[in-house]
């Protein structure tokens, strides 16, 4: 049986200043003899939590994509609060039904009545397109610009594209195991830089929004990788293997949703608008964009023009000039 991460406790409905409870540790529940339970307690080393979400898995969608926001624990809440103003400021009202006004990207641009009496009908609905549309372009600029309360603990976006044609030979389960390895294993390394280079020592938990279908996949996944490198490398910083919850528990779920959107956009309509607005949020290392990553058979070809493209360019040839160098100091 999957993992899934402890509801949040409800707050007074009609506040303003209402912050989900999800993740700060005076309000996460405990479920019994589970190792999640312990780790998010007072003890052991700090969090940073990677919440994520996919787009790209409908019928004939290409390419699959992993869309994460890296945050500390410590900010987490206060993300969480300024996303439920975002949608109280342009509602122009506090709904006792918060919640249930989720920032979804997909639903805020094509949100419909049903067709039929009877139907399910999105909440957003009756919201007007053009009050929908700026929430939703102010979601984007908020995770652009959020800054956290330790400057060398801030958070990062993290984006991976794996198109149909890289690999053709791979089932769609193997492009999305690849994806998965990706994404880990680069939030895997951001959390040992801050380990071994700045001496933050963190431990990173993986949250990711509801997916049945997958759940057991990505868990064992995890598990081998936690074990044995396999393509990218062994993961050696996560506290334990994702948990899985919906998205009406936490804004971060949604804030993963809207990024995955962004990248999926962007390749999929070549619509990068919403893409380019938060491109400098991605992780980056040395200057280069390492958190936002394309997998095409077009990047061996050097035919592929995209940003996270050139970014992975950049840090190949870096290397490339480092290990020579590295070379003629050991003769030295």
């Amino acid at each position: 049986m999957s993992r899934e991460l402890p509801t949040r406790f409800a707050h007074p409905a009609g506040t303003a200043n209402a912050v989900p409870g999800l993740l700060t540790r005076q309000h996460c529940a405990r479920p019994d003899k589970s190792r999640a339970s312990l780790l998010l307690t007072d003890q052991g080393p700090e969090l940073y939590l990677l919440f994520v979400d996919e787009s790209g898995t409908h019928g004939g969608a290409d390419p699959f994509v992993l869309g994460g926001i890296a945050i500390h624990e410590d900010d987490a809440a206060v993300l969480q609060a300024h996303l439920d103003k975002l949608v109280i400021k342009h509602l122009g009202r506090v709904p006792v039904n918060l919640e249930e006004y989720e920032i979804h990207a997909h639903e805020l641009r094509n949100a419909k009545k049903p067709k039929v009496p009877g139907g399910r009908s999105s909440i957003w609905s009756n919201v007007p397109r053009s009050v929908r549309a700026a929430l939703l372009a102010d979601a984007y600029d908020l995770l652009a610009d959020f800054r956290g309360s330790n400057s060398e603990l801030g958070p990062a976006l993290f984006g991976v594209a794996v198109e149909k044609n890289f690999h053709s030979e791979w089932s769609v389960l193997e492009h999305e195991r690849f994806a998965y390895e990706v994404l880990l294993g680069k939030f895997d390394v951001m959390l040992k830089t801050l380990r071994v280079r700045r001496k933050q020592p963190n431990r990173g938990l993986v949250i990711h929004d509801r997916r049945v279908v997958a759940e057991q996949d990505i868990q064992s996944w995890t598990s081998s990788w936690r074990s044995t490198a396999e393509r990218i490398g062994q993961l050696r910083n996560l506290a334990d293997v994702p948990l899985f919850t919906d998205s009406r528990a936490t804004r971060l779920i949604q804030a993963a949703d809207i990024i995955s959107y962004a990248v999926f956009r962007s390749y999929a309509s070549r619509d990068s608008t919403m893409f380019d607005r938060i491109w400098p949020a991605f992780h980056p290392e040395n200057g280069v964009t390492h958190g936002c990553v394309h997998y095409t058979p077009s990047y061996g070809q050097g035919s592929c023009e995209c940003r996270p493209c050139e970014q992975r360019l950049s840090a190949e040839a870096v290397k490339s000039v480092a290990r020579p160098r590295r070379r003629t100091e050991r003769r030295q």
